[in-house]
């Protein structure tokens, strides 16, 4: 399927597909995660996101899938990488992936029906608040077979980095992906300011202060701040003042942007509560709508459902 396909509508998997879009987080990820005799063979300067996707419409809705494409030994590889942002893990994991590996191979098969196929391999980045991970990621454990046959036919586990079983101080020294790493980590505590801050500190550090260090500062900031919880935003402003620019200027114009669109939604429905106790009064749709700005379609939704919410 040609074109970007339909993504996950949640915040985790925009956030890790919008960095891994990002060269110097995607480098780093193969660097850190994959098996070292593959990513001491792969020549990442040809490495390059491919835009297809191999996943069914069903599996589109709860998983993301980055395939990339890359130089191994001098030959294609294709490495293709099944994100998981799950809450609850599944434990038939390996049958997903394997379905998700096939499509893969079989769109390769229809290239090039004569010749023998590039190797794949996929890797699953998982952060769901159960930890460590509760399931086999061995695809024979997967089937109800006494006699063993599919332990002798499938015999080697699927590849899963838990970032909850890493130390922060290991991460902490995997530079660009160890950021990500640690936002995924951290996203559901209670108040993630201070390893906001901490991880702002982190990408000064970094050893590419391009247009794309900056672009992964902002996607950073979107994901922590609209996703996590900050239980007090006063004093993370105020410290962010301590950040070394741009980085702190970044943070100012985000925060500002969010706290726009938060006093907006606030404000709206404050009017929408206005308008429902005006119509619980037996007010015109037309006069409410006048009081309170809203248009008079708005207003005539809010009626019919005036049962259901008062």
């Amino acid at each position: 399927m040609k074109g970007k396909p339909n993504h996950p509508h949640n915040p985790h998997d925009r956030f890790f597909r919008s960095v891994m879009e990002n060269r110097a987080v995607a480098e780093s990820f193969m660097r850190h995660y994959l098996p070292e005799d593959i990513s001491a063979a792969l020549d990442l300067d040809s490495l390059k996101l491919e835009h297809d996707s191999y996943l069914d419409p069903a599996l589109q809705e709860t998983v993301s899938d980055l395939v990339f494409s890359c130089r191994l030994a001098d030959q294609p590889a294709y490495l293709a990488l099944l994100v998981e942002h799950q809450s609850r893990p599944d434990p038939h994991m390996p049958v997903r992936i394997g379905h998700y590996l096939f499509s893969l191979l079989t769109k390769h098969l229809k290239q090039q029906p004569n010749g023998l196929l590039a190797p794949v391999y996929a890797l699953v980045l998982y952060h769901g608040s159960q930890t460590p991970y509760p399931y086999s990621l061995n695809l024979a454990d997967c089937f109800d077979d006494p006699l063993g046959v599919m332990r002798t036919l499938l015999q080697d586990p699927i590849p899963l980095i838990d970032v909850n079983q890493l130390s922060d101080d290991e991460l902490r020294q995997q530079q660009w992906i160890g950021i990500v790493a640690r936002a995924l980590k951290h996203i559901r505590d209670p108040d993630i300011g201070p390893y906001l801050l901490e991880w702002l500190h982190d990408c000064e550090g970094l050893d590419d202060h391009s247009q794309q260090w900056l672009d992964f500062i902002r996607t950073l900031l979107h994901y922590a701040i609209g996703a996590g919880n900050v239980s007090d935003i006063d004093h993370l402003v105020e410290e962010s003042h301590r950040l070394p620019e741009p980085i702190g200027e970044t943070f100012m114009t985000i925060a500002e942007q969010l706290e726009a669109r938060g006093e907006a939604r606030g404000e709206a429905k404050g009017l929408r509560h206005t308008a429902c106790n005006l119509l619980k009064e037996g007010a015109d749709p037309k006069f409410v709508a006048k009081v309170t700005g809203l248009s008079v379609a708005s207003v005539e939704e809010l009626k019919k459902n005036l049962p259901k919410e008062y």
